[in-house]
Protein backbone atom coordinates (compact mmCIF):
# COMPACT_ATOMS: atom_id res chain seq x y z
CA UNK A 1 0.00 0.00 0.00
CA UNK A 2 1.33 3.16 -0.84
CA UNK A 3 0.39 5.91 1.89
CA UNK A 4 1.02 9.67 1.82
CA UNK A 5 0.54 11.31 5.05
CA UNK A 6 0.16 15.61 5.50
CA UNK A 7 1.47 16.92 8.85
CA UNK A 8 2.86 20.49 9.54
CA UNK A 9 5.02 19.05 12.49
CA UNK A 10 7.24 16.38 12.50
CA UNK A 11 10.02 15.71 14.48
CA UNK A 12 12.50 17.54 15.27
CA UNK A 13 9.91 20.35 15.50
CA UNK A 14 6.50 20.59 17.07
CA UNK A 15 4.69 18.38 19.48
CA UNK A 16 3.18 15.47 20.18
CA UNK A 17 0.91 15.50 16.66
CA UNK A 18 4.55 15.08 15.21
CA UNK A 19 5.65 12.56 17.16
CA UNK A 20 2.24 10.56 16.75
CA UNK A 21 3.15 11.25 12.71
CA UNK A 22 6.52 9.41 13.36
CA UNK A 23 4.94 6.38 15.28
CA UNK A 24 2.95 5.96 12.85
CA UNK A 25 4.87 5.97 9.39
CA UNK A 26 7.73 4.03 11.30
CA UNK A 27 5.08 1.32 12.32
CA UNK A 28 3.12 1.51 8.49
CA UNK A 29 6.85 0.95 7.11
CA UNK A 30 7.53 -2.35 9.39
CA UNK A 31 4.10 -3.90 8.36
CA UNK A 32 5.51 -3.60 4.68
CA UNK A 33 3.71 -0.27 3.49
CA UNK A 34 5.57 2.45 1.43
CA UNK A 35 5.11 5.68 3.58
CA UNK A 36 5.29 9.82 1.90
CA UNK A 37 4.73 12.68 4.36
CA UNK A 38 4.70 16.15 3.39
CA UNK A 39 5.50 18.21 6.21
CA UNK A 40 7.33 21.79 7.40
CA UNK A 41 10.65 23.15 6.73
CA UNK A 42 12.58 24.42 9.36
CA UNK A 43 15.72 26.23 9.52
CA UNK A 44 18.19 24.20 8.31
CA UNK A 45 16.38 20.64 7.89
CA UNK A 46 16.99 18.65 4.69
CA UNK A 47 14.53 19.30 1.71
CA UNK A 48 13.99 15.35 1.77
CA UNK A 49 15.31 12.30 3.92
CA UNK A 50 14.47 9.04 4.90
CA UNK A 51 13.90 8.42 8.66
CA UNK A 52 13.27 4.81 9.67
CA UNK A 53 11.73 3.83 6.57
CA UNK A 54 9.77 6.84 5.94
CA UNK A 55 10.39 9.50 3.21
CA UNK A 56 9.93 12.86 4.43
CA UNK A 57 9.75 15.85 2.34
CA UNK A 58 9.53 19.27 3.62
CA UNK A 59 7.80 22.01 2.24
CA UNK A 60 8.39 25.91 2.19
CA UNK A 61 6.61 27.76 5.28
CA UNK A 62 7.71 30.86 7.42
CA UNK A 63 7.77 28.79 10.66
CA UNK A 64 9.42 30.60 12.73
CA UNK A 65 9.80 28.84 16.00
CA UNK A 66 10.95 25.20 16.63
CA UNK A 67 8.37 24.45 19.02
CA UNK A 68 5.39 26.76 18.39
CA UNK A 69 3.19 27.56 15.26
CA UNK A 70 1.45 30.42 14.64
CA UNK A 71 -1.72 30.48 12.37
CA UNK A 72 -0.51 32.57 9.43
CA UNK A 73 2.83 30.22 9.80
CA UNK A 74 0.12 27.18 9.56
CA UNK A 75 -1.73 28.80 6.64
CA UNK A 76 1.76 28.52 4.65
CA UNK A 77 2.05 24.71 5.15
CA UNK A 78 -1.37 24.68 3.87
CA UNK A 79 -0.73 26.23 0.67
CA UNK A 80 2.66 24.60 -0.08
CA UNK A 81 1.78 21.16 0.82
CA UNK A 82 -1.33 21.10 -1.28
CA UNK A 83 0.57 22.68 -4.13
CA UNK A 84 3.44 19.71 -3.21
CA UNK A 85 0.63 16.99 -3.22
CA UNK A 86 -1.17 17.66 -6.25
CA UNK A 87 2.05 18.20 -8.01
CA UNK A 88 3.55 14.91 -7.21
CA UNK A 89 0.52 12.44 -6.62
CA UNK A 90 1.49 11.12 -10.44
CA UNK A 91 4.63 10.21 -9.07
CA UNK A 92 3.71 8.96 -5.72
CA UNK A 93 0.92 7.25 -6.66
CA UNK A 94 -0.62 6.66 -3.07
CA UNK A 95 -3.22 4.12 -2.70
CA UNK A 96 -4.62 6.41 0.75
CA UNK A 97 -4.15 9.96 2.33
CA UNK A 98 -3.67 10.10 5.77
CA UNK A 99 -4.19 14.10 7.12
CA UNK A 100 -2.80 14.59 10.73
CA UNK A 101 -5.46 17.70 11.90
CA UNK A 102 -7.60 19.01 9.46
CA UNK A 103 -6.39 22.42 9.93
CA UNK A 104 -4.05 22.79 8.70
CA UNK A 105 -3.12 19.71 6.92
CA UNK A 106 -6.88 19.18 5.69
CA UNK A 107 -6.22 20.67 2.14
CA UNK A 108 -3.93 18.51 0.80
CA UNK A 109 -6.52 15.35 1.27
CA UNK A 110 -9.68 17.08 0.26
CA UNK A 111 -8.21 18.60 -3.24
CA UNK A 112 -6.49 15.13 -3.78
CA UNK A 113 -10.18 13.46 -3.10
CA UNK A 114 -12.04 15.89 -5.36
CA UNK A 115 -9.66 15.83 -8.16
CA UNK A 116 -8.49 12.37 -8.54
CA UNK A 117 -10.43 10.34 -6.15
CA UNK A 118 -8.41 9.24 -3.20
CA UNK A 119 -9.63 8.25 0.01
CA UNK A 120 -8.59 10.04 3.13
CA UNK A 121 -8.70 10.05 7.01
CA UNK A 122 -8.20 12.85 9.35
CA UNK A 123 -6.42 12.54 12.54
CA UNK A 124 -8.03 15.10 14.75
CA UNK A 125 -5.65 16.13 17.33
CA UNK A 126 -7.64 18.36 19.61
CA UNK A 127 -6.50 22.10 18.44
CA UNK A 128 -7.71 21.45 15.31
CA UNK A 129 -11.30 20.61 16.89
CA UNK A 130 -13.79 23.87 17.43
CA UNK A 131 -14.41 24.84 20.75
CA UNK A 132 -16.46 27.22 22.97
CA UNK A 133 -13.59 28.29 25.47
CA UNK A 134 -10.69 27.55 23.40
CA UNK A 135 -7.36 28.42 24.47
CA UNK A 136 -5.70 31.61 23.39
CA UNK A 137 -9.26 32.79 23.54
CA UNK A 138 -9.23 34.53 19.94
CA UNK A 139 -9.09 31.13 18.38
CA UNK A 140 -13.38 31.39 18.96
CA UNK A 141 -12.71 33.75 15.43
CA UNK A 142 -10.19 31.73 13.86
CA UNK A 143 -12.73 28.79 14.70
CA UNK A 144 -15.68 30.78 13.39
CA UNK A 145 -14.18 31.82 10.19
CA UNK A 146 -12.98 28.19 9.67
CA UNK A 147 -15.89 26.22 10.62
CA UNK A 148 -17.35 25.82 7.05
CA UNK A 149 -13.87 24.53 5.89
CA UNK A 150 -13.09 22.38 8.85
CA UNK A 151 -16.79 20.61 8.06
CA UNK A 152 -15.95 20.47 4.54
CA UNK A 153 -12.39 18.48 5.12
CA UNK A 154 -14.46 16.27 7.06
CA UNK A 155 -17.57 15.67 5.47
CA UNK A 156 -15.30 14.23 3.01
CA UNK A 157 -13.23 11.94 4.67
CA UNK A 158 -13.03 8.33 4.36
CA UNK A 159 -12.92 8.42 8.35
CA UNK A 160 -12.12 11.33 11.04
CA UNK A 161 -10.78 10.24 13.98
CA UNK A 162 -10.32 11.38 17.28
CA UNK A 163 -7.89 10.57 19.83
CA UNK A 164 -10.10 10.83 22.94
CA UNK A 165 -13.75 10.20 23.76
CA UNK A 166 -13.92 13.95 25.07
CA UNK A 167 -12.61 14.64 21.71
CA UNK A 168 -15.06 12.79 19.42
CA UNK A 169 -17.79 14.93 21.82
CA UNK A 170 -16.47 17.66 21.37
CA UNK A 171 -16.32 17.19 17.42
CA UNK A 172 -19.73 15.87 17.23
CA UNK A 173 -20.93 19.68 18.57
CA UNK A 174 -19.51 20.54 15.02
CA UNK A 175 -20.78 18.26 12.56
CA UNK A 176 -23.22 15.79 14.87
CA UNK A 177 -24.41 14.05 12.04
CA UNK A 178 -20.48 12.53 11.25
CA UNK A 179 -19.67 8.96 12.77
CA UNK A 180 -16.35 9.96 14.65
CA UNK A 181 -14.76 6.54 15.14
CA UNK A 182 -12.00 7.13 18.39
CA UNK A 183 -8.56 5.14 18.27
CA UNK A 184 -6.59 6.59 21.54
CA UNK A 185 -2.80 7.46 20.70
CA UNK A 186 -0.18 4.94 21.60
CA UNK A 187 3.24 3.92 23.50
CA UNK A 188 6.60 2.41 22.41
CA UNK A 189 6.20 0.12 24.96
CA UNK A 190 10.00 -0.71 24.50
CA UNK A 191 11.40 2.82 25.14
CA UNK A 192 9.19 3.73 27.45
CA UNK A 193 10.04 0.89 30.21
CA UNK A 194 9.37 0.42 33.92
CA UNK A 195 11.99 0.99 36.76
CA UNK A 196 11.46 0.28 40.61
CA UNK A 197 11.17 3.18 42.84
CA UNK A 198 11.55 3.86 46.16
CA UNK A 199 8.49 4.78 49.09
CA UNK A 200 10.81 6.76 50.34
CA UNK A 201 13.04 8.55 48.51
CA UNK A 202 15.95 11.06 49.58
CA UNK A 203 13.92 14.10 47.77
CA UNK A 204 10.33 13.04 45.46
CA UNK A 205 11.13 14.35 42.07
CA UNK A 206 8.03 15.65 39.82
CA UNK A 207 8.65 16.25 36.44
CA UNK A 208 6.50 17.95 34.01
CA UNK A 209 7.13 18.06 29.94
CA UNK A 210 5.41 20.41 27.34
CA UNK A 211 5.85 23.32 25.49
CA UNK A 212 5.90 26.41 27.58
CA UNK A 213 2.68 28.20 26.37
CA UNK A 214 -0.46 29.04 28.42
CA UNK A 215 -2.53 26.22 26.98
CA UNK A 216 0.08 24.00 29.03
CA UNK A 217 -0.87 25.70 32.33
CA UNK A 218 2.84 25.93 34.02
CA UNK A 219 1.62 28.61 35.32
CA UNK A 220 -0.85 26.67 37.39
CA UNK A 221 1.70 24.49 39.00
CA UNK A 222 3.86 27.53 39.92
CA UNK A 223 0.93 29.01 41.88
CA UNK A 224 0.52 25.94 43.71
CA UNK A 225 3.91 25.83 44.91
CA UNK A 226 3.60 27.98 48.09
CA UNK A 227 0.96 25.84 49.14
CA UNK A 228 2.59 22.60 48.39
CA UNK A 229 5.82 23.97 49.80
CA UNK A 230 3.68 24.91 53.17
CA UNK A 231 2.08 21.28 53.43
CA UNK A 232 4.48 18.39 52.04
CA UNK A 233 6.05 16.61 54.95
CA UNK A 234 8.69 15.03 52.99
CA UNK A 235 11.85 17.46 50.64
CA UNK A 236 10.59 17.28 46.76
CA UNK A 237 11.61 19.22 43.59
CA UNK A 238 10.11 20.06 40.23
CA UNK A 239 11.78 19.69 36.99
CA UNK A 240 10.06 21.38 33.75
CA UNK A 241 11.12 19.59 30.58
CA UNK A 242 10.66 21.44 26.89
CA UNK A 243 10.74 25.40 25.63
CA UNK A 244 8.64 28.26 24.44
CA UNK A 245 7.71 31.60 24.35
CA UNK A 246 6.58 31.97 27.96
CA UNK A 247 9.97 30.51 29.37
CA UNK A 248 10.97 33.50 30.75
CA UNK A 249 7.55 34.78 32.14
CA UNK A 250 7.64 31.32 34.01
CA UNK A 251 10.88 31.68 35.39
CA UNK A 252 9.75 35.57 36.85
CA UNK A 253 6.76 34.14 38.22
CA UNK A 254 8.59 31.12 40.30
CA UNK A 255 10.78 33.74 41.71
CA UNK A 256 8.04 36.52 42.34
CA UNK A 257 6.61 33.80 44.34
CA UNK A 258 9.92 32.63 45.89
CA UNK A 259 9.61 29.13 44.86
CA UNK A 260 12.54 28.96 42.55
CA UNK A 261 14.27 26.64 44.48
CA UNK A 262 11.73 24.36 43.92
CA UNK A 263 11.40 24.50 40.38
CA UNK A 264 13.88 23.59 37.76
CA UNK A 265 13.53 24.47 33.97
CA UNK A 266 15.75 21.96 31.79
CA UNK A 267 15.02 23.03 28.36
CA UNK A 268 14.25 21.02 25.46
CA UNK A 269 16.09 17.92 25.23
CA UNK A 270 15.99 15.21 22.97
CA UNK A 271 13.25 12.46 22.39
CA UNK A 272 16.34 9.89 23.23
CA UNK A 273 16.98 11.71 26.71
CA UNK A 274 12.96 11.50 27.63
CA UNK A 275 12.96 8.19 28.94
CA UNK A 276 15.74 8.34 31.87
CA UNK A 277 13.87 11.69 32.39
CA UNK A 278 10.67 9.77 32.99
CA UNK A 279 12.71 7.20 35.12
CA UNK A 280 14.68 9.87 37.34
CA UNK A 281 10.83 11.04 38.66
CA UNK A 282 8.72 9.96 41.01
CA UNK A 283 5.27 11.86 39.80
CA UNK A 284 4.40 13.34 36.74
CA UNK A 285 2.13 16.61 36.92
CA UNK A 286 0.67 18.12 33.62
CA UNK A 287 -1.77 21.14 33.89
CA UNK A 288 -3.00 21.72 30.67
CA UNK A 289 -6.43 23.30 29.72
CA UNK A 290 -6.80 21.54 26.99
CA UNK A 291 -5.06 17.95 25.06
CA UNK A 292 -6.49 15.43 22.50
CA UNK A 293 -4.49 12.78 24.25
CA UNK A 294 -1.30 13.85 25.42
CA UNK A 295 1.76 11.12 24.53
CA UNK A 296 3.89 12.46 27.63
CA UNK A 297 0.99 10.93 29.83
CA UNK A 298 1.53 7.71 28.64
CA UNK A 299 4.86 7.40 28.02
CA UNK A 300 4.60 8.81 32.03
CA UNK A 301 2.42 5.84 32.68
CA UNK A 302 4.71 3.09 30.37
CA UNK A 303 8.08 3.89 32.87
CA UNK A 304 5.53 3.63 35.90
CA UNK A 305 4.69 6.94 37.11
CA UNK A 306 1.82 7.70 39.07
CA UNK A 307 -0.27 10.58 37.06
CA UNK A 308 -1.30 14.03 38.79
CA UNK A 309 -3.67 15.80 36.15
CA UNK A 310 -6.04 18.44 34.63
CA UNK A 311 -9.28 16.72 33.92
CA UNK A 312 -9.59 17.54 30.53
CA UNK A 313 -10.34 15.36 27.50
CA UNK A 314 -7.60 12.88 26.74
CA UNK A 315 -6.57 12.55 30.27
CA UNK A 316 -9.92 11.66 31.51
CA UNK A 317 -9.64 8.46 29.73
CA UNK A 318 -6.06 7.42 31.28
CA UNK A 319 -6.25 8.84 34.56
CA UNK A 320 -8.06 7.21 37.57
CA UNK A 321 -8.34 9.28 40.76
CA UNK A 322 -7.06 6.80 43.54
CA UNK A 323 -6.31 4.42 40.90
CA UNK A 324 -2.86 5.95 39.06
CA UNK A 325 -3.30 9.09 40.11
CA UNK A 326 -5.43 12.23 40.68
CA UNK A 327 -7.29 14.06 38.22
CA UNK A 328 -8.31 18.08 39.50
CA UNK A 329 -10.35 20.20 37.78
CA UNK A 330 -8.49 22.79 34.93
CA UNK A 331 -7.64 26.24 36.19
CA UNK A 332 -7.84 24.74 39.94
CA UNK A 333 -4.60 25.65 41.75
CA UNK A 334 -5.99 24.57 45.44
CA UNK A 335 -6.88 21.26 43.60
CA UNK A 336 -3.71 21.23 41.99
CA UNK A 337 -1.68 21.75 45.20
CA UNK A 338 -3.91 18.99 47.28
CA UNK A 339 -3.33 16.33 44.13
CA UNK A 340 0.35 16.97 44.68
CA UNK A 341 1.02 17.19 48.32
CA UNK A 342 -1.20 13.24 49.00
CA UNK A 343 0.99 12.36 46.54
CA UNK A 344 4.78 13.95 47.76
CA UNK A 345 3.35 13.03 51.44
CA UNK A 346 1.81 9.27 50.55
CA UNK A 347 5.02 7.31 48.96
CA UNK A 348 3.34 3.65 49.09
CA UNK A 349 0.41 5.32 47.36
CA UNK A 350 2.72 6.49 45.19
CA UNK A 351 4.22 2.74 44.29
CA UNK A 352 1.00 1.29 44.05
CA UNK A 353 -0.14 4.07 41.84
CA UNK A 354 2.56 3.62 39.49
CA UNK A 355 2.26 0.11 39.13
CA UNK A 356 -1.29 1.05 38.23
CA UNK A 357 -0.20 2.77 35.56
CA UNK A 358 2.19 -0.11 33.98
CA UNK A 359 -1.02 -2.19 33.58
CA UNK A 360 -3.16 0.45 32.35
CA UNK A 361 -1.03 1.17 29.51
CA UNK A 362 -0.19 -2.08 28.20
CA UNK A 363 -2.94 -1.85 25.31
CA UNK A 364 -1.97 1.53 23.93
CA UNK A 365 1.60 -0.25 21.84
CA UNK A 366 1.77 1.92 18.85
CA UNK A 367 2.11 -1.61 16.88
CA UNK A 368 -1.89 -1.79 17.95
CA UNK A 369 -2.76 1.84 17.25
CA UNK A 370 -1.38 1.62 13.32
CA UNK A 371 -3.13 -1.56 12.87
CA UNK A 372 -6.25 -0.22 13.33
CA UNK A 373 -5.78 2.99 11.36
CA UNK A 374 -4.18 -0.20 8.56
CA UNK A 375 -7.52 -1.46 9.13
CA UNK A 376 -9.63 1.41 8.12
CA UNK A 377 -7.68 2.20 5.41
CA UNK A 378 -8.51 -1.21 3.14
CA UNK A 379 -12.08 -1.16 3.84
CA UNK A 380 -11.56 1.89 2.47
CA UNK A 381 -9.86 0.71 -0.51
CA UNK A 382 -12.05 -2.21 -0.63
CA UNK A 383 -15.04 0.11 -1.16
CA UNK A 384 -13.72 2.03 -3.74
CA UNK A 385 -12.74 -0.63 -5.61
Amino acid sequence: MQILMFNHEFPPIGGGSGWVSYFFGKHFVEAGHDVHLITSQFQNLPDEEEVEGIHVRRVPTLRSNKDVCAVHEMLTYSISSVVHGLRNVSRLKPDIVQIFSGIPAGGGGYLLKKIHGLPYVVFLSGRDVPSQNPDPPYYRWIYALLRPMIRGIWNNAGAVVACSDGLRDLALQTAPHLNFKVIPDGLDLNRFSPVDRAAAPASVRILTIGRLIPRKGFQLLIRALPRVIAEAMVDFEIEVVGDGPDRDTLEALAKELKVDHKIFFSGSVSYSELPQKYRDADVFVLCSLAEGMPLVVLEAMGTGLPIVASRVQGIEDLVRTGVNGALFPPNDVDGLARSLVGLINDGISRVRMGRSSIDFVQKYDWKNIASAYLAIYERLLEERD
